[in-house]
């Protein structure tokens, strides 16, 4: 007898669809992934906007969506010293932030960046918007759009 093979799909993480960006650098290793775009004609290095997506390989079972944004906050006094929270809440099993570094020491420029954490199964799924300035009021519409539109399929 043969034996019977079950295949579990992995979970991944669906977004609205986006026109004018390319991929400008990405890596997957041990479960754990990492996606940034940028606007054609920009990198990863020179950039006014960035989506960025990451996927965390185990970390779901070990912490909510809140406690790991609350991790990536802990990180950022270093990065930015008088970078501010303008909100976090958690929506449902996911949760989102907004961040604003008045002045990112490596660039020398402002940067906002909008996030949303979304747990898996056993994985964190992350989706962030970057602004590489302090962003419109049409900007902030088009970010909290797009993440609202961010979901994890199973």
């Amino acid at each position: 007898m043969l034996p019977i093979l079950i295949m579990f799909a992995a979970e991944t993480l669906a977004r609205p669809p986006i026109t004018g960006f390319i991929t400008g650098y990405q890596v997957a290793r041990n479960g754990s992934s990492i996606q940034e775009q940028v606007p054609a004609g920009e990198n990863v290095e020179q950039w006014t906007r960035m989506i960025t997506t990451q996927r965390f390989a185990g970390v779901a079972t070990r912490t909510n969506a809140d406690g790991f944004l609350q991790l990536m906050l802990d990180g950022l006094s270093a990065a930015c010293p008088g970078a501010r929270t303008t909100y976090r809440r958690p929506v449902g099993r996911t949760a989102q932030m907004r961040i604003d570094c008045p002045l990112n020491p490596k660039t020398g420029l402002p940067e906002t960046f909008f996030a949303k954490a979304i747990p898996g199964s056993a994985d964190m799924h992350v989706a962030q918007v970057a602004f590489r300035r302090v962003p419109t009021a049409k900007d902030v519409s088009w970010a909290e759009s797009y993440l609202a539109g961010v979901t994890v399929k199973p």
